[in-house]
């Protein structure tokens, strides 16, 4: 089918979508046409949300309904053919016809209500309005909410017996909104070089002068999500301009684009066809050949383009060998990118000043010219995702006050190229100096994003490697983190100082043998750094390069490091400070003594007031001292100039090469993992082992049996308990996470009284600040909060190590033999005495709270707002990306190992490459394609469409099993309910009669009985998820409740016994299926759930919500349930204090309503609300930007919050927080953004006890080995990673 744009345009047609595309974004007719339509769809959904009460929506018949179906399917045909003028000039809905080039405040929007009301979707309103800027949704997700019927209130919410009692108003209509990314604007072309070769009397257009000179500030429309964009010039390329559906998704993708067409590089391969089909399946970077590998190899072996006669003469090891001989000859690789390997010098003192310092060169650095890696980047398939220019990110926020006339606005902040950091580049970058003065070519940052890290690469012996990963910020992080991307390259594998140079040193310089090995580490690492920043690198670095990328257009690209994620060892070596020195903050000064005190007035004043900068006079100082006049690398002399400030004599490669004005501690970002998740949390929990251990060691035992109890969640976010928690064996970063998810109500009634009361604020708290601190979107609202609870946290912590000291915890077993095994050791190689290393009886132990890591959780509020949300720049990316390394190395022959793995690493790009080009993917990867179409990542739910399993209707209503009660009246209300389109549904009918439901029939009275149920929901993210609802296993449900007031809850939970799919027919007078014939129909069949009256939950109380089973007396315990009106799975957490009890359900016999083995309910469950960020963020005030959450929820939540907020000035400290700011109109600026100073400094940092560094890498790399599922991640949001190159 020909694509055209507005008939305004006489470019055109095109023969597919993207080309087409292309030409709008260049097409003023086209902006114009769609500024209009995007202005026409915000004044329909204003009127929509606002005429949705039951007092303004008039009810409609069926007939009414059914001529709306019919302008509905003639609309969708007119949208079809919106190619031809009255297509793109009229919009048509029902009888009303609307010109989109009149004044839109000329339109009476009164005449689309009876539309609007009759549940016509917002996208179907506007069919026939012309070609669609983005794919058309399902207008049954996009459709308006019924109202709710206010006389089937019933106020009751308590049963006689105290229990809760469900309120019998049915469930609100669910509005489920598909993601969608802002609006997309006019690309104009870049300047380039070629400007002075056009024609006289060619002018250039307006717009682009005035991006030169002015530099225009661009806003965008705002979206569905009331979010909008502001550029501080008009951008030459916007890459979201083509977002799909499946491109905000977190589910694999439906479509895998097949590109036929050869570069340049691949039409002169160097195999042929066949052979590169079969060395490339060689190298697709899986050690093991699975059954998958076999499958993928009966593919290949079955294409048309693959000819046995092709293999004659063939070797994999020549043809290997072919590959990675034209990837090291630059005459064949224009990049110049693959490996080089060289040796690396460092000079060593002799401690004696009549003596000159040596030279000793270190072999075995493996590395790529990080200018050509940046060259690669900018000309790959992945430059075409990349952000050029920067941008803010802006939500209107919903008005809790009808008499506000200004719309208040927020920031929100997502991803590096809308941070505040980029901008302020960006804007530099702008006045900065080039080597060609006539260049004329845009001014482009390249955002560089590094990792590093040590790893083991077998589960025996010393083989390590030590990679150093390089990203760019200019692309988005959901394509960064797919495993599979190729987003992640690998710069360079720095060496270790091999043991017989270590001899040489020691035999050189024989004073302080370990001081001098330490200095020669630091040394070691920053000269690999210095040659990195070569000179072509420096000059780029100040003028930049020009590169030309894969749209043709150059771009003068400057460098620029904005981020560095390290552990605190590695962390320590890049600031150039001592590990574990008096003062241990990589980015402050502040004094091992105060680490304690985080949060507090004075804690956040010293970050502020010392921040940490590179000495480098000092530096210089102490190294003439060591080098020229031979004192020792910790001699008083050296003492005297750097012990302060934990200092070290070693010249920083970035200060040197870069600048003094550049700050390496500035990009040194917070490590969560490492630093909260195998740090702060971990020792908590370790000291909460202890106290019960000191108050009864049965609780420790009574701890392990309430973990094992703990239900799953999701396909890998909440895991079994299998094995002892208090023991914390082999557990990685997502175990501890885990364990901190679901630890309020294991904890719950361990301690007695006020104990108990503080434990459970504390858990709340930690939980609190966990899932704030790693949300994946982040707005003004969230990171105020999050700098709020930072220091409510920091007092409890600090309250809770005081209180537990009257217990007198001492150290487990496990903790006392490890501290004997130890000392010994020490003893050992000292040749101390037996004496020496003590009885081994278990010490006192207390919180320690005097470490790096509990200090650097004040850093996380600033640096987010300078860089963006902390996955962005998460070691979790870095341990991830061990998995290519270590999985290479298992292939070779262990033989100067990161030759090896570098040249393997780029035959897997290339199988890459070539696999993709051809269309081939990896066995996985197809099945969840398969599983996952449009229309599956579109719809409300998706079931399967077996029909095997068919139950008699009468097997249920003869079971004598109290569930079934009324099991056939009720579902005949709620068939019927929703054949007659009523406004609510559900099970609560009471203007039925009997007379009514004689008129439903079910097809040979027969139920189909499902497996599963997957329900897709848009996140807080404003991306597309799914949850699997299982009856068996994941059965707990939630949905969205009608009740308002001060005390109402937002939701209401149910818990799934079965999934039926049945035919109905109906003879009803109003809701016959005579011609229709029968109607297929999803029910879920639920037990209800509701609120305990007396526990008092939320925010402020810190306590999570608790329900529980509505008694079996309560007419409405069981139900039915449309699954449209499900908003997503949820975590229900026994509450293991309240016990069980069978007076709910009085039966032991065994019961639909119970799970095999069962034969009583716990009185009570806690709702996991951490269990990931999306279900958090459902509950925090104001709700998630994706979520479109009614401002009336949580109105009391929000009031307290903004109410509970300081109005002391002394609290209010500067960290380079920004306000929230307010929309102003859109005008031409000469100056850029006003950002916040450069100046505004905070401390990023890590470190913890001298033990505890081992304990995390080790738990690291023992979750990498123990974990079953090779694609499972470190992080719980439930992220399914697809197979492929990066996911090994």
């Amino acid at each position: 089918m020909p694509y055209n744009c507005v008939p305004a345009c006489s470019a055109g047609p095109w023969s597919n979508k993207r080309a087409a595309t292309l030409h709008r974004n260049s097409c003023l007719k086209w902006s114009d046409y769609y500024t209009s339509k995007r202005k026409l769809d915000s004044d329909i959904e204003k009127f929509s949300s606002d005429s949705d009460t039951p007092s303004v929506r008039p009810r409609i018949d069926i007939a009414a309904r059914k001529a709306l179906e019919r302008r509905r399917k003639r609309a969708r045909l007119q949208d079809t053919n919106a190619m031809s003028a009255q297509a793109d000039k009229t919009w048509t809905g029902g009888s009303s016809d609307i010109n989109i080039d009149e004044d839109l405040n000329s339109v009476d929007i009164t005449s689309i209500a009876p539309m609007i009301s009759g549940g016509l979707g917002l996208e179907d309103s506007l069919a026939g309005a012309g070609p669609s800027a983005a794919p058309r949704p399902d207008p049954a997700v996009r459709a308006s909410p019924p109202a709710i019927s206010e006389d089937t209130n019933v106020p009751e919410t308590v049963a006689g017996s105290g229990r809760p009692q469900r309120n019998r108003r049915l469930p609100a209509r669910y509005r489920d909104f598909l993601p969608e990314g802002t609006s997309a604007i006019v690309n104009s072309p870049a300047p380039s070089d070629d400007e002075d070769t056009l024609e006289p009397g060619v002018r250039l257009p307006a717009i682009r002068r005035i991006t030169l000179t002015l530099r225009e500030r661009l806003k965008t429309c705002i979206n569905s999500f009331h979010l909008w964009q502001e550029y501080p010039h008009r951008p030459s390329y916007d890459p979201d301009g083509e977002v799909r559906i499946e491109d905000l998704s977190n589910l694999p993708a439906r479509r895998m684009d097949n590109d036929d067409s050869l570069s340049e590089s691949e039409s002169h391969s160097l195999l042929n066809p066949t052979q590169t089909l079969l060395t490339g399946w060689q190298n697709n970077g899986n050690a093991t050949k699975s059954n998958g590998e076999m499958n993928l190899l009966a593919d290949i072996l079955q294409r048309p383009d693959f000819q046995v006669s092709e293999l004659q003469g063939y070797s994999a090891q020549a043809a290997n060998a072919k590959l990675t001989k034209a990837d090291e000859d630059w005459d064949y690789n224009k990049l110049k990118d693959s490996f080089k390997e060289t040796s690396v010098d460092i000079e060593v003192p002799s401690g004696d000043k009549n003596i000159p310092s040596n030279t000793f060169s270190i072999p075995g650095l493996l590395y790529r010219s990080p200018l050509s890696v940046i060259r690669a980047a900018f000309t790959g398939p992945l430059a075409k995702h990349f952000h050029y220019t920067p941008f803010r990110l802006f939500q209107k926020l919903p008005s809790l006050n009808s008499s506000q006339d200004e719309p208040e606005y927020q920031r929100v902040y997502t991803d590096l190229y809308n941070s505040d950091a980029f901008l302020r580049e960006h804007d530099r970058v702008q006045r900065a100096p080039t080597d060609d003065p006539n260049c004329k070519a845009e001014k482009v940052v390249a955002a560089l994003m590094c990792w590093s890290d040590a790893t083991q690469l077998a589960n025996f012996g010393t083989a390590k490697l030590w990679p150093v990963y390089m990203l760019f910020g200019n692309l988005s992080k959901y394509i960064r983190s797919l495993p599979n991307s190729g987003a992640v390259n690998h710069l360079a594998y720095i060496p270790v100082i091999p043991d017989s140079i270590k001899h040489d040193i020691t035999t050189f310089h024989a004073k302080r043998k370990a001081d001098i090995l330490t200095h020669c580490n630091r040394e070691l690492y920053h000269a690999v750094w210095r040659h990195l920043l070569d000179d072509e690198f420096v000059h780029a670095y100040h003028y930049g390069v020009v590169i030309e990328g894969s749209d043709g257009i150059k771009r003068r690209i400057y460098p620029r490091f904005f981020t560095y994620s390290a552990d605190y060892p590695e962390k320590v070596l890049l600031a150039t400070i001592r590990d574990l020195g008096n003062c241990p903050c990589p980015r402050c000064l502040c004094p091992k003594d105060s680490l304690d005190q985080m949060g507090t007035r004075r804690d956040l004043a010293l970050c502020k007031n010392t921040a940490r900068t590179f000495l480098i006079d000092r530096v210089k100082k102490a190294r003439e001292y060591i080098y020229r006049k031979g004192f020792g690398i910790r001699s008083a002399r050296v003492e005297e100039l750097l012990k302060a400030t934990s200092s070290v004599p070693t010249m920083n490669a970035f200060v040197d090469r870069l600048g003094t004005d550049f700050n390496p501690s500035h990009m040194l970002a917070p490590d969560f993992m490492h630093e909260f998740e195998l740090g702060v949390f971990k020792a908590l929990f370790a000291h909460l082992i202890r106290v019960l251990h000191a108050k009864e060691p049965s609780l420790v035992s009574e701890l392990d049996h309430r973990f094992r109890q703990v239900p799953t969640f999701g396909f890998d976010t909440i895991r079994l308990f299998a094995n002892n928690a208090s023991e914390m064996k082999r557990l990685a970063a997502r175990d501890f996470e885990d364990l901190l998810q679901c630890s309020i109500p294991v904890f719950d009634g361990l301690l007695k009284g006020p104990d108990n009361e503080l434990l459970m604020s504390l858990l709340y708290r930690t939980a609190e600040w966990h899932a704030l601190a790693k949300l994946r979107l982040h707005t003004d609202r969230t990171l105020d909060y999050l700098e709020t609870r930072t220091q409510e946290f920091g007092r409890l912590m600090r309250e809770f190590r005081d209180m537990s000291k009257k217990f007198n915890p001492k150290e487990t077993e496990r903790e006392r033999s490890a501290r004997y095994r130890r000392t010994a050791e020490q003893a050992k190689k000292s040749k101390a005495s037996a004496s020496a290393i003590g009885s081994g009886s278990a010490r006192s132990k207390t919180l320690n709270l005097n470490t790096y890591k509990w200090h650097g959780m004040m850093d996380d509020v600033p640096f987010i707002r300078r860089f963006g949300p902390t996955d962005s720049y998460s070691t979790q990316l870095g341990e991830l990306a061990h998995r290519v390394v270590k999985k290479l190395y298992s292939l070779g022959n262990k033989k100067n190992d990161p030759v090896q793995i570098g040249r393997r690493l780029r035959r897997v790009e290339w199988s890459k490459h070539a696999f993709d080009r051809r269309g081939i993917h990896t066995e996985r990867r197809r099945q969840q394609v398969a599983l996952n179409t449009d229309e599956s990542v579109t719809s409300r739910y998706h079931v399967g469409k077996t029909n095997k399993k068919k139950t008699d209707i009468r097997t249920y209503t003869s079971s004598g099993d109290p569930a079934a009660k009324d099991f056939w009246p009720k579902l005949q209300d709620h068939l019927l309910g929703r054949l007659m389109e009523r406004d609510f549904d559900g099970d609560t009918h009471d203007s039925f009669t009997d007379e009514d439901r004689q008129h439903i029939r079910v097809r040979d009275r027969k139920v189909v009985e499902l497996q599963t149920l997957r329900v897709n929901y848009t996140t807080y993210d404003v991306r597309r998820d799914q949850d699997t609802i299982n009856p068996h296993s994941h059965a707990d449900v939630m949905v969205l409740s009608p009740e308002t007031g001060p005390d109402a809850h937002p939701y209401w939970y149910a818990r799934v016994l079965r999934i039926f799919r049945v035919w109905v027919v109906s003879s009803h007078p109003t809701a016959s299926t005579s011609r229709s014939g029968p109607q297929e129909m999803i029910v879920l069949w639920v037990r209800w759930l509701g609120i305990d009256p007396e526990h008092l939950s939320g925010h402020q109380s810190a306590r999570l919500p608790k329900i529980g089973f509505v008694d079996e007396s309560d007419p409405f315990a069981f139900g039915f349930l449309d699954p449209a009106h499900v908003i997503r799975g949820c975590h229900l957490l026994p509450a293991f204090n309240d016990k069980r009890t069978n007076g709910l359900l009085q039966t032991t016999e065994p019961t639909i309503a119970r799970r095999s083995g069962e034969t009583d309910d716990w009185h009570f469950f806690y709702v996991g609300i951490f269990v990931d960020r999306d279900m958090y963020m459902r509950y925090f005030p104001g709700g998630g930007v994706g979520h479109l959450t009614s401002p009336e929820f949580f109105r009391n939540e929000v009031e307290q919050y903004e109410g509970s907020e300081s109005g002391d000035e002394e609290d209010e400290l500067e960290l380079g927080s920004p306000q929230p700011a307010r929309m102003v109109p859109a005008h031409l600026d000469s100056e850029i953004l006003d950002l916040s100073s450069e100046d505004d400094q905070s401390s990023f940092s890590e470190e913890d006890e001298e033990d505890d560094e081992e304990d995390d890498k080790s738990a690291v790399e023992e979750g990498e080995e123990e974990s079953e599922d090779p694609d499972g991640g470190i992080d719980g949001d439930d992220w399914k990673w697809d197979d492929g190159y990066g996911s090994l």
